[in-house]
This record gives C-alpha cells, structure tokens and sequence, in this order.
C-alpha cells in the first residue's frame, strides 16, 4: 500500500508540475534538461557529438550528427523522467540554443550541403574584413555597436559565396546550429531568433535584414525570418515525435545562442550584472538598459525582449584545455591538488586556438606559460588561475564600455560547477561570484520555452532559476591578485596582443 501511495503521489505531483524542455547544441555535443514550473531541474541528458578533423584555424562538424544525438539524448531523458513517474505528456514546452556564429548551409529537404563552420571557424576573417570596409556596413556596425568578424556568420556566408559557389548554388536555407534541430523538431527549417541572428548581420533596431545584403546575388532569399526568443514558432511533429519519444504537438518556442542562454540561467537581472558562462570557451553578458558598443568590435550587444541589451564578447579561452590534456581525470581530484598552489606566479595564458576575439583582439594570440609549469598539477593551477585573469581583464573591459558595475557576477557553464574554480574567479577578480543551481545553457534553452506560460521571459526567469552558492572574494587574496593580474597584462602586451 506504501508503495502504491507512493506512486500515486509521484503521479498527481507530476501532473500539477508541468515541465519545460531545453535543449542545448554546444560544441562537444548536445544537452537536454527538463525544468519543473518550480525551478528544479528534474531530468538531464547528454550525448557527445565530434568535431570533423580539419585544418589549423578551422572547426566543422557534421550536422546529420545533431539530430541523431538530439534523438538519442531525448529517449534517454524521457525514460529517467518515467522512473520518476512522469510521461511524455507532463512536458509543456520546448526551446533549443546553439552556438553563435555557426553557420549551415541546408538544401530544400533541410540536408546540409556541406560540413557547419562553426562558431571559431576563423578562416573567412579576409571576407569580415572587406564586409567592414562597405559603407553601410560600416553604419549598420555604428548603430548597432560592434564589427563584422570571422566568428561572424555573414562572414561565412560571403565565403560561402566565394570560395564554394556550388555548395551555395545548392543551398536553400542559411541556417543556425539551432535552427537545424527545431527544423527537424517542426519542419520548419525557415525561422530564426534574433539572438542567433545577430552574428548573421540581423538588424536588431529595424528588427529586419538589411537590404544592402542585396549585393550578394541569392542571399536575402535564403535567410530565415526572426522572431523573439522564447516566442512559440512552432510544434512537434508525428515525425519527430517517432524519432525522439517527445509529444506529437508539443509546442516549440524560439531559442537563443548557447551564451544567451546561459545568461537567462544565471539569475543576472539588474542593469551592471555580469554573467560569464564558462564552457569551453568564456561568454559574457551584462545587462544594460541602452544599446552600447566598442569601435574596435569587441563586444556586440544581444537584445532581450522587454527592452534591455546584453553587452558583452566571447573569449577563446576557457575550458577547452581540460577536454584536450585532462580528460577523462578526477577533475575534483586535480582541484584540490591545485588549490594548495594559488595564487601561482605562472602566467598562463590557455588559448589552444589561433587569435582571441575578447577581452581583446589579436589574429595573432596563442596559449603560453611563462615559466612553464613544473609539473601536471603546476599547469593545472596555473590554466585555472590564467583563465580567471581573462575573465577579470573582460570585466575591466565591459565596465568602460558599458558602464560601472555593481560588482556581481552570476557565473554559468560547466566550469562553474567547479568550488574551487569559482572561489579563485571571486578572488582574482574582486568580485561576489553566483552560482545558480543549474548553470547551464540547456536550462536557459527551458526558460525561453517557459517564456510563454509565465507571461514572459524575465517572469519565466524569477520563477525558475535559484542561486545554489556565493563565493565573496578573499581580500588578502585579491591583493596577490592584483599584483599578478598586473604582471599578466604586461605579458600580453610584451607579445603584442593587448595594446597599452
């Protein structure tokens, strides 16, 4: 009889609890959480997706991978949601993010053409230049506060055009990485977020595509409409349905980029919040009640419906050197072996890619340690502490471009999951440090697809995410920090890559 109760409560309590849906294309593979109405993150998955091997500078995938792993990871996450009694039905709504600036090129059956550029593909920065240097670029850029940059999907695109004219010639939908998974989720392979569409050159004042576009034959035809994010752009077909377990009709609400919804996970809410999601690379936010720009591009302001901007820039530094020289290790383990050497007098750099794109811009950046650590755990220490000097000089940033903060950061991604990551990123910076109980872009992906059924995406927020820990900066600490933290743009500036 226990038992019975027991199941039936589960039951009533999973009818009364409607659950939200998100869905997150990050660049190692894809992530679902189902968010109760309560806040509390009720199911995850996760299925790894690899990246193609490709030239120095350049990153693609294959997006016939995306959907495959979506499917995976649903069936796997519906079936953890029926051992906690609930069924597909309890889900109410579903939105998806995706990387910024990744651009697929689809064919009229929503196949891709060609392997995605990914977001840091960096192999079209001679076509985002030339994009820069057209007069109505050059004012779209002015209005809306920041350059065209490789990372950048228009400039893909043009590349695209230039460089493989019949993979365009064969295109009929330009698309983002989320606009693919909600194309097979809808069939609707023709609709976008203006989140997503900022990096394909969207005007977000006009809320239109400029027509100077016109000057590449057969682009403006293949571009998506825009809506808001979090608006209800379509439903789940009998198709997808088959395919991923989810219910046929369930309502689909327009996404953002993995960095926005980050953000909308991380609990900033008053103009001067920061949020940095830390994943493999670092993405910040911060809000602001005006549009706000930098006239070397970089930082570029996302918008938010209710009328507030998110300044901010990405990093292509983060956590991308633990995937490639810790994996697979107790990172828990190395943690705690590494807090023991902070602060470290190495000035690590960790950048495996080639250039930065924020907290300042240089083609020319690459990762370095100076002197070269030690040992394993020494690099460790030293890659810890190097990306939090990063995220302090884009905070540094961010405050003069876009006004003096109050000081808070709300901190998203996997690497905040980390304590003593999160206490150091509070000491080295000086700055009171949130974490969310669930930083994660997927759970931002839900807040978007309960946008609708609290009346909006800022209730949607004040009804969802709680702050699970606070970390306040260790004073004494920060006085070392502000030594190092001296020392270390020194460095960059020695090599050339921060300007004095």
């Amino acid at each position: 009889r226990g038992l019975a109760l027991d199941a039936i409560l589960r039951y009533l309590d999973s009818m009364a609890n409607a659950l939200f849906l998100g869905i997150d294309m990050g660049s190692q593979g894809v992530r679902l959480v189902a968010a109760g109405e309560d806040g509390a993150a009720v199911s995850w998955a996760s299925v790894p997706v690899q990246s193609l091997a490709t030239a120095p500078g350049t990153h693609e995938q294959d997006p016939a991978a995306w959907w495959p792993a979506v499917c995976r990871a649903s069936r796997m996450l519906l079936d953890d949601l029926k051992s906690k009694g609930y069924g597909p039905e309890a889900l109410a709504a579903a939105a998806v993010d995706g990387t910024s600036g990744t651009l697929v090129a689809l064919d009229a059956a929503g196949r891709a053409v060609r392997p995605a550029l990914m977001y840091n593909d960096g192999r079209s920065g001679t076509e985002a230049k030339a994009i820069n240097a057209l007069p109505e670029a050059a004012a779209l850029c002015a209005k809306l506060g920041y350059r065209f940059a490789s990372s950048f999907a228009l400039a893909k695109i043009v590349w695209l055009l230039g460089q493989e004219p019949e993979s365009f010639d064969r295109t009929a939908r330009l698309a983002h990485q989320a606009d693919v998974v909600v194309g097979h989720l809808t069939g609707d392979f023709a609709v976008t977020d203006y989140s997503n569409a900022l990096k394909t050159g969207y005007d977000l004042v006009e809320r239109r595509w400029p027509a100077w576009f016109a000057r590449w034959p057969g682009v403006l035809e293949r571009l998506p409409r825009v809506t808001a994010p979090g608006t209800v752009i379509g439903q789940v077909t009998r198709e997808a349905a088959a395919e991923t377990g989810l219910p046929a009709g369930l309502p689909v609400a327009a996404g953002a980029s993995d960095g926005t919804a980050g953000f909308l996970a991380s609990g900033a809410s008053q103009p001067g919040d920061y949020n940095t999601t830390l994943g493999t690379t670092l993405v910040f936010k911060g809000i602001s009640t005006a549009l706000c720009g930098h006239p070397d591009g970089l930082i570029y302001c996302h918008k938010l419906p209710g009328g507030r901007w998110l300044p901010g820039g990405a990093s292509n530094t983060g956590g991308e050197w633990i995937a490639r020289d810790f994996a697979g290790e107790d990172l828990q383990a190395l943690d705690a072996a590494a807090a023991g050497l902070l602060p470290t007098p190495v000035l690590a750099y960790p950048n495996l890619r080639e250039g930065e794109r924020f907290p300042f811009f240089s083609p020319e950046a690459r990762g370095f340690s100076v002197p070269e650590p030690t040992d394993r755990i020494a690099r460790f220490a030293a890659n810890l502490q190097g990306t939090a000097l990063v995220e302090r000089l884009g905070y540094d940033r961010l405050d003069g471009i876009a006004g003096a903060s109050g000081g808070t950061v709300y901190s998203t991604g996997g690497g905040s999951r980390s304590d003593v990551w999160s206490q150091l990123r509070a000491d080295a910076t000086g700055r009171v440090l949130h974490r969310p109980a669930c930083p994660e872009s997927a759970f931002g992906s839900a807040v978007l697809a309960a946008a609708e059924h609290f009346g909006g995406v800022s209730q949607a927020i004040a009804a969802l995410v709680r702050i699970e820990a606070s970390f306040a900066p260790d004073l004494t600490k920060t006085a070392r920090y502000d030594e190092i933290y001296g020392w270390f743009c020194e460095e960059l500036r020695r090599r050339g890559y921060l300007s004095a």
